[in-house]
């Protein structure tokens, strides 16, 4: 390496460092609060802490005997979708790394530095790249999963830059000049490796919605890549590396993809089994959330951005933003009323504002991309030409259409019936996330190509005043006739008093014009700032093709080495900053930290709850009627819950729920409220039979006074004296309301063998009444159960049925369990006094190690050898 060289790159190296430093400073002055020990008070993440607690505790106990077994919700279920293993997956050290810090923002450093990186690898100038950085990561639809604690879907979204950077990175290197294969191959197998790596980075968040969006945005770009390559009879030459890149792509993507298997494997396990899989229940007895292929279409849909809500990207309150707005209450009418009415703490209104009218059930706020972002992009719409321009404008309009759910039912039957895995998610508004990558690559390509060789003014005024006139005159519009944005009411609306109602109207229109007011000066103040640049220059614009192979000219770098060119990137990035950080700041402000300790004391025991744990039993299991029980993650902290909350909770026994469960709590609830007093509620409670079976215990009524124990409960099993054989799930469900479960087992087709065996054993004398069972010993994947029985005996056990991976033992010896009463274990026992033990032990585990392991190393040494190969061919061309 010459000394010119080395010169170069470390000037290269001292660039990238301080765009390194740049990023770490925006990120912490986003979130200051956090260096001083402060964090989120995120509900969510208080929800998951709650949920995996019991697993959590057990874990950190009882190093090399983990679990993947939780009861701390839904009677006990599977820990696969919220807490995965990572064991074998070699990779997981340089991810840790890369989210080493204070969150949130160590997950707005990496998306920065991701989204700074697919801009480069489109051929922007790295101070154009660095203010497009900003305008990706900074949409607030990210600060609003951050407030509310959605961290993998954040994290899944801030490593999608990167993967879509390495792909562009990898099919742009094909066209790199010269002579055979050296010239391109060995960049095109180091892209290749490190879309590997950032594949095996953004499914490590485990978000798999987030990277099903990413794998359409992927296939847009090949397609119209492939197009735009075979419509030209020069380019045309290159198709054979193109099929060489998208071989090594798609190897070493499955590669990085395989280093999660250890987190895959057992997930996919997991879900046949749950809402994602579809009910076995006919049409007429299915849930209302679930058909045999998966989601229901309204239930996937109920989330669906409306066309009215649009201009929201662009304008902020647009529809009202928020459900729960933070707004300043000295201009806040409602608050006004509220003091003219003497209401108390009126000013904690501002807090909880109800602004927003749209058509969604609620939302955290908008997709707001904004204004700056909206206008670049229909600037690039009118003077930018070739693929780019392409596959972003489908990929953007795709993103709308999908998100727009039931109000564009046609796309999202077709996609739904049609294309794979597509009906497994819900909220189907968030394929709107792939506009925070679209528009502002779009739109700082443009920036990028204007600064680099001076639009000609007479182009830029064509496309600049059509751009200008579409966003800032379309402001213009709402800011003076408001009632475009339509009624300003909302059904929830109608629960508030007449006074109370015209000043939420008020201040919808209030915020909204001020929102309008404040985009059009932004965009302004955009728009000039481009006029002067391009006033000041005389040069033709860069045809599309030039920067192809990813060489940049002379006259290319860092704007031209215009000095005014660079103030207009640097006035441009400050805009953008500032429109970002503020609305960022409406949904996650300094109100949102609170201290470590404070955190924690979401924790507390409740009086209720010490009176329950104060109960010796090694395992019984509680419901909290004080919330809603299915909808509540918070109690599985302390307790064994019946419900809890989960998308993704085992189909059979949401089926349990719809069917039995919630008739049953709310006869109980009823039957509480007309109580007089604790002795006259325990008299009261019905019987249950379903709850009781499940060993539901207590009843939660009130967090400071007694619980009410469930003297119907079950326990944890008992034998049954009869079968009740059923054909077909829908029968199944059916029957076990119809029966004594103390003494009848309802056990369907699919376990035809067991059934037989067990009717031949209950088909003879009366049992001995001293026969009994009875649990020794509890842990979270492992239950010790020691009985006497007479003769061979079917036991019931009140434990959710799951077929993968528990195994029964009696004395070391092997034996079959089997599904009885819709949801519950069963097992012939044989006669005799005997240890029972029961094990959850998941094969997939043990394959999903192996293959993470063995991806892992593989991708490592690919990526090492990429490198060195690189650097090696290199030096010999410079030789």
């Amino acid at each position: 390496m010459t000394k010119n060289n080395l010169k170069a790159l470390l000037k290269k190296a001292g660039v990238l460092a301080g765009i390194l430093l740049l990023f770490l400073v925006i990120a912490y002055s986003f979130v200051p609060q956090v260096l001083s020990g402060k964090v989120v008070n995120q509900s969510d993440i208080t929800g998951y802490m709650s949920m995996s607690h019991q697993t959590t505790e057990w874990n950190a106990a009882h190093k090399g005997q983990e679990t993947h077994w939780t009861d701390a919700m839904f009677g006990g279920m599977p820990t696969t979708s919220f807490q995965a293993s990572h064991e074998g997956d070699l990779t997981q050290g340089i991810y840790s790394l890369l989210l080493k810090g204070k969150r949130p923002a160590s997950y707005l450093f990496v998306c920065l530095l991701g989204a700074f990186l697919l801009l480069l690898s489109l051929g922007v100038d790295t101070l154009v790249a660095v203010a497009g950085a900003v305008a990706v990561t900074f949409c607030s639809y990210n600060i609003q999963i951050i407030q509310v604690g959605h961290n993998t879907k954040m994290q899944a979204i801030a490593f999608l830059p990167w993967v879509m950077a390495a792909v562009i990175f990898t099919y742009r290197s094909i066209f790199r000049e010269g002579k055979g294969w050296k010239a391109w191959l060995p960049v095109t197998v180091l892209g290749s490796a490190l879309f590997g790596l950032a594949m095996s980075m953004q499914v490590k968040a485990n978000h798999q919605q987030i990277t099903y969006y990413l794998a359409i945005l992927i296939a847009l770009y090949v397609v119209t890549f492939f197009i735009w390559l075979v419509a030209s009879p020069q380019r045309r030459k290159s198709v054979g590396r193109f099929f060489a890149a998208s071989a090594l792509l798609l190897v070493l993507g499955l590669l990085g993809i395989g280093t999660n298997a250890i987190k895959l494997a057992p997930l996919y396990e997991y879900t046949q089994h749950t809402m994602r899989g579809g009910s076995e229940l006919s049409g007429s007895s299915a849930s209302a959330e679930v058909n045999d292929k998966g989601l229901q279409l309204d239930y996937a849909t109920a989330w669906s951005y409306g066309w009215e809500e649009l201009p929201n990207m662009m304008i902020p309150n647009f529809n009202g933003g928020a459900s729960g707005a933070r707004v300043n209450p000295d201009k806040s009418s409602v608050v006004a009323v509220c003091k003219e009415y003497g209401v108390p703490n009126a000013e904690s209104m501002a807090d909880q504002l109800p602004l927003y009218w749209g058509s969604q059930p609620f939302t955290a706020g908008p997709m707001y991309m904004g204004a700056i972002t909206i206008f670049l992009f229909l600037l690039g719409l009118f003077i930018l030409d070739g693929k780019e321009k392409w596959w972003l404008l489908a990929a953007t309009l795709l993103a709308v259409g999908l998100g727009l759910g039931r109000n564009f039912m046609w796309l999202t039957e077709l996609f739904f019936d049609h294309v794979p895995m597509y009906n497994k998610f819900r909220t189907v508004s968030m394929a709107l996330v792939l506009l925070q990558f679209t528009l502002p690559m779009l739109g700082f390509l443009a920036l990028d190509r204007i600064l680099k060789a001076g639009c000609p003014k007479k182009k830029f005024l064509t496309g600049g005043v059509a751009a200008l006139v579409l966003t800032a005159g379309f402001c213009l519009l709402v800011y003076a006739f408001p009632s475009i944005a339509g009624s300003f009411s909302s059904p929830v609306d109608s629960q508030l008093p007449e006074q109370l109602r015209k000043a939420l109207v008020d201040d919808r229109i209030t915020f909204l014009r001020s929102d309008a007011l404040r985009s059009m000066l932004f965009i302004l103040a955009a728009f000039l700032l481009l006029f002067w640049a391009v006033s000041a220059s005389g040069k033709t614009s860069v045809p599309e093709e030039a920067s192809v192979s990813g060489k940049a000219s002379a006259s290319d770098s860092h704007s031209g080495g215009n000095p005014k060119r660079i103030w207009v990137v640097a006035g441009i990035a400050v805009l953008v900053l500032t429109d970002l950080f503020t609305v960022g700041h409406r949904y996650l402000g300094k109100e949102d930290f609170v201290s470590a300790r404070a955190f924690s004391n979401s924790f507390s025991k409740r009086p209720v709850d010490e009176m329950i744990l104060a109960d010796s039993t090694l395992s019984y299991r509680v419901v909290d009627l004080t919330s809603s029980p299915f909808n509540d993650m918070f109690n599985g902290y302390f307790h064994k819950n019946i419900g809890g909350y989960s998308p993704a909770k085992l189909q059979r026994y949401q089926d349990l729920i719809d069917r039995y469960l919630t008739a049953e709590l709310e006869e109980t609830i009823d039957s509480i409220s007309r109580a007089t007093s604790i002795p006259d509620a325990l008299n009261r409670l019905p019987s249950n039979e379903i709850l009781s079976a499940l060993n539901c215990k207590y009843f939660i009524f009130n967090s400071e006074t007694v619980p009410l124990e469930n003297r119907n409960a079950y326990g944890n099993a008992w034998f049954v004296l009869s079968v009740l054989p059923v054909s077909g799930p829908d029968a199944e469900i059916a029957s076990i309301g119809e029966v004594d479960l103390r003494n009848v087992a309802v056990i369907g087709d699919d376990f035809a063998e067991s059934r037989e065996a067990v009717q031949a054993a209950v088909s003879g004398p009366v049992p001995d009444s001293d026969d009994y069972i009875e649990l020794t010993s509890y842990a979270p994947g492992e239950l010790h159960y020691r009985y006497a029985a007479c003769m061979d005996r079917p036991a019931v056990f009140s434990e959710v049925y799951y077929p993968e991976g528990w195994v029964a033992e009696v004395d070391g010896e092997r034996v079959d369990m089997f599904r009885c009463d819709w949801i519950l274990r069963g097992i012939l026992l044989p006669q005799g006094s005997h240890e029972l033990v029961m094990k959850f032990c998941p094969e997939i585990y043990s394959t999903g190690k192996a293959a993470s392991a063995a991806c892992s190393w593989t991708l490592l040494i690919l990526v090492l050898l990429s490198v060195a190969g690189l650097f090696c061919f290199d030096t010999r061309k410079r030789d």
